[in-house]
């Protein structure tokens, strides 16, 4: 039996940076479940009186159960090693964090100190509560109840009901309110007085411990899997409300800090230097003259950029004359650009044609709420816009800066699949949203490799309106989401080299549909560079480290930038890597108001 006056298991499911104090300590959950591997200098939840083997359906639950028959505290306490309580004494401006050391310390307040002190001033400690929302959708607020149904099963939820109502009447009313509610918080992470705390633990066990009696999860795939783990956190809510209500316990919700995926090991110089490199050569399977078809979409802002892409297409292919380039633009792009971008083309003996398209039998659809230009949605129309001889193409969005000749991803054999597409940076919530099937990897429409014969046959139109009628209420990058949904186990994957997004270099705090070790080789070794996201390389406010392989290209094309732009630009963005630079070395103090 371990002995504190505070115990707060800071819960570990994978090695990571640890945060430990001599309140706050790393727990390894589901340390008895086969294939984990023991995690160095951790207290693991598989010994004296515990339940560690049913981790994968009760997540950090076991955790919480070892605590309460393996640890004689005041109060005790349950966080994840990505999502921690803040406890310092002013809230910090920003609750993110890459990384763990002195500075996070002190400015989440992870001090004994301060979590005395916290502890003293309240009964339950627990997150701030927030709205129900879905991924991406800030405007759409949901009960509890609402959110559950949409996320996983609602006759899970009805059970649990069902069961809370049998053997706890007197909690009963306070779940109800909790799931017609619309404030939560997730995650169970609470810290409790000992009393309250085995109240909650032991009523917790015996309505999960119902429920597992009556409920066969064969079915279940290894995401809705950890039901009980979701389902506790309705029920933390619960009794959260109970304690408060009957025990009258003083409950004070604390600021939560967020741990973000950290951005992919890379050496920023190396990697310019290396796509800057022409790279080798190789020897295409198609090289047998045939037309390397490529496609734009844009409107008459993105000119310089769709030069810029095209010029890097024509520099780094094999053989640009092969390359067939077609912009489809909305008619607000002007005779004299498109004279400049044919010559551009012509110049390297490829072809340009250009198709306008005023997008009026697309303007039903929903804008998208990352774009405000309608030419977004264009490329739902190639199969009509493109020549019906045209069986294939590769779509561009024209924020990219070729680095591999164009003609390997031409190449991709698509295995009998309608689309090729690269992994996205939020695919997984992305995917919980529109509720596809469990393993599905959203994928980004940024660049594609399309079987246009394909998207014939499939009547790609009437497709199209029953996927906006079935799902258009949830959508959130219409048209991300709608190629997502048409070719839902019909895509081949590209590596992530061919869509090396902006998220690559930058903290993510969202669920890619990506492992590291694809996400480190497509930063180092792009393929095709993507500047994504708001701020772009002709922004001031970009430090992309490859901002500046776009202007290698577009200094080339007859938007090139002048001597003082040039120098004003750069000099915006050494002071902004600067600042970021010292911000980092100050460990982040000016966030905390230090």
């Amino acid at each position: 039996m371990i002995s504190k006056n505070i115990f707060i298991s800071v819960v570990y499911f994978r090695q990571s940076e640890v945060v430990r104090t001599s309140y706050l300590n790393p727990i390894q959950a589901g340390a008895a479940v086969s294939g984990r591997k023991r995690l160095d200098g951790f207290i693991a939840d598989d010994s004296g009186r515990n339940i560690s083997a049913k981790n994968v359906a009760w997540n950090e639950l076991t955790a919480i159960y070892w605590m309460r028959h393996n640890v004689d505290a005041e109060y005790y306490g349950m966080m994840h090693y990505r999502r921690l309580l803040c406890f310092s004494s002013t809230p910090p401006r920003s609750l993110s964090f890459c990384s763990v050391g002195e500075s996070e310390y002190e400015r989440f307040g992870w001090q004994d100190a301060l979590i005395e002190k916290a502890c003293a001033e309240a009964d339950i400690l627990i997150p701030q509560k927030r709205p129900v929302l879905l991924f991406g959708m800030p405007e759409l607020e949901l009960t509890p109840l609402e959110f559950y149904a949409h996320q996983h099963q609602a006759a899970d939820m009805a059970l649990i009901e069902e069961i809370v109502r049998e053997q706890s009447p007197h909690i009963y009313p306070y779940l109800v309110k909790v799931l017609t509610g619309r404030r939560v918080f997730f995650n169970n992470i609470t810290v409790m007085r000992k009393a309250l705390f085995f109240e909650y633990t032991d009523w917790l066990t015996a309505v999960i411990e119902a429920a597992e009696k009556r409920r066969d999860l064969c079915d279940y795939d290894a995401y809705q899997g950890r039901i009980w783990g979701f389902l506790a956190e309705y029920l933390t809510n619960a009794y959260v409300l109970y304690a408060e209500a009957v025990h009258d316990a003083k409950v004070k919700e604390l600021p939560l800090a967020w741990g973000t995926r950290p951005v992919s090991e890379f050496k920023p110089v190396k990697a310019l230097a290396r796509a800057r490199s022409p790279q080798q050569a190789g020897m295409s399977a198609s090289g047998n003259g045939e037309d390397v078809n490529v496609v734009f979409t844009i409107d008459g802002k993105y000119v310089a950029h769709v030069a810029t892409a095209i010029l890097s297409c024509l520099q780094t292919a094999d053989d640009p004359a092969r390359l067939s380039i077609f912009i489809i633009h909305d008619g607000t792009v002007g005779q004299a650009d498109r004279d400049r971008l044919a010559a551009l083309a012509e110049t390297y003996a490829a072809r340009l044609q250009f198709i306008a398209f005023d997008g009026r039998d697309l303007r039903w659809l929903p804008q998208s709420r990352r774009c405000g230009s309608a030419v977004v949605n264009f490329r739902l129309a190639l199969h009509r816009l493109l020549p019906e001889t045209m069986d294939k193409v590769i779509y561009l969005d024209a924020d990219v800066v070729a680095v591999a000749p164009i003609e390997q991803l031409w190449d991709t054999d698509l295995e009998g699949c309608g689309i090729a597409a690269a992994p996205q940076s939020a695919g997984l919530l992305h995917g919980r949203r529109l509720r596809m099937p469990y393993g599905t990897r959203y994928f980004a429409s940024g660049v594609l490799v399309v079987d246009l014969a394909a998207m014939r046959r499939m009547d790609f139109d009437l497709a199209l309106l029953e996927i906006v009628r079935d799902k258009g209420s949830y959508m959130v990058s219409h048209v991300d989401d709608i190629f997502n949904l048409l070719y839902c186990g019909n895509v081949k994957m590209l590596h992530l080299r061919w869509n090396a997004t902006t998220k690559l270099y930058e903290e993510n705090v969202q669920e890619p549909s990506y492992d590291e070790a694809e996400a480190r080789l497509a930063a180092s070794e792009p393929s095709i560079v993507h500047f994504s996201g708001t701020v772009k390389p002709w922004k001031r406010k970009c430090v992309h480290p490859l901002s500046e392989l776009y202007w290698d290209y577009r200094n080339q094309t007859a938007w090139a930038e002048s001597w003082w732009e040039q120098r004003m630009r750069r000099l915006f963005r050494y002071i902004r890597i600067k600042h970021r630079a010292r911000k980092r070395r100050l460990g982040q103090k000016l966030s905390s108001g230090g």
